[in-house]
């Protein structure tokens, strides 16, 4: 592929970018690339505006992500990322962009991006590029970052994109890597702060017919000593409710302004709900923002949801 030729034989600084609060799949898939590369080139590192989620610090070079600190390279690598404004970074004036994703996005940087709309994980197009090359450069470490990213972004393989999911677990299985202990570390790693976050936003648990929502305060994370990765994955309680069809998480990000997470069930495409309110993401899991009080969001959110899901 000549996505993974350009940059193996790329002369210069390489820098490899997440996007800003970087999940699993993100976090997993820099990592993957970051091992494979160095096998070849030293000056190659990784940065993410955000503190990455503490609860996956056993990876294989977790410690080596620089957080906050721009670094100056010949080249930027957007991993998991649809453009230069989701890195939170703004240096890129005049810079060599590639970027390696799989959302939805009209920004193209280079000939040589790396782009699948319809993969699980960006971390599947790692194992797509590794495995071009050589898959005998295909180790524990990169497996097992691989196999987070493909967890993380299918909700534990729950999610839409199954077959391809499945199909690149089953090729890390039958290449003697151990999934199982791989899950066990994953799912096992919280701290005592996330279980806090999690309890307050159930205490805002609500049920409106096939939606069901709860809200993140600012306040939570200062009362629970908890980070903001650590709200990772709460959207995915009220979606386990029986009848709840679609599921949102408001995040008060600042005052008046608020992140908002939607997943959804089978069958219900909330990707184009969130790109109708300016955001993006995938069938089954997007995210947008939108400006106002708590209760003015709300209200106007779940009344447009409950619009647009007549259409289903």
């Amino acid at each position: 592929m000549k996505t993974i030729d350009y940059l193996l034989t790329f002369d210069g600084k390489i820098v490899l970018i997440v996007h800003k609060n970087p999940d699993p799949d993100c976090i997993g898939s820099a990592l993957a690339l970051y091992k494979f590369l160095k096998n070849f080139k030293n000056d190659i590192k990784i940065i993410s505006k955000d503190e990455p989620p503490q609860n996956l610090d056993y990876l294989n070079g977790f410690n080596e992500i620089i957080v906050n600190n721009f670094q100056d390279a010949d080249l930027y690598v957007l991993i998991d990322t649809p453009n230069v404004e989701r890195t939170g970074f703004d240096n890129f004036n005049n810079k060599n962009i590639l970027k390696i994703d799989h959302h939805i996005s009209d920004d193209r940087y280079s000939e040589f991006d790396y782009v699948k709309i319809d993969a699980p994980s960006t971390t599947y197009l790692i194992l797509e590029l590794i495995r071009s090359y050589n898959e005998n450069y295909l180790d524990e470490d990169i497996a097992e970052c691989i196999f987070i990213g493909l967890v993380g972004d299918t909700g534990s393989f729950s999610y839409s994109n199954l077959k391809l999911a499945f199909e690149a677990a089953l090729y890390l299985a039958n290449k003697g890597y151990d999934l199982s202990k791989f899950s066990e570390k994953y799912s096992r790693n919280n701290s005592i702060s996330r279980f806090c976050l999690i309890k307050k936003a159930l205490e805002t648990l609500k049920q409106e017919g096939e939606i069901a929502y709860v809200v993140i305060r600012k306040h939570f994370y200062d009362e629970c000593g908890a980070k903001k990765y650590e709200n990772f994955g709460i959207v995915d309680y009220p979606l386990s409710i029986k009848g709840v069809k679609v599921a949102l998480k408001f995040e008060e990000v600042e005052n008046n302004k608020w992140k908002i997470n939607i997943r959804s069930k089978k069958g219900i495409n909330v990707q184009k709900f969130a790109l109708h309110h300016g955001g993006g993401g995938h069938e089954n899991a997007s995210a947008f923002e939108k400006f106002g009080t708590e209760k003015q969001v709300i209200e106007e959110v779940i009344s447009d949801l409950k619009e647009y899901l007549k259409n289903f």
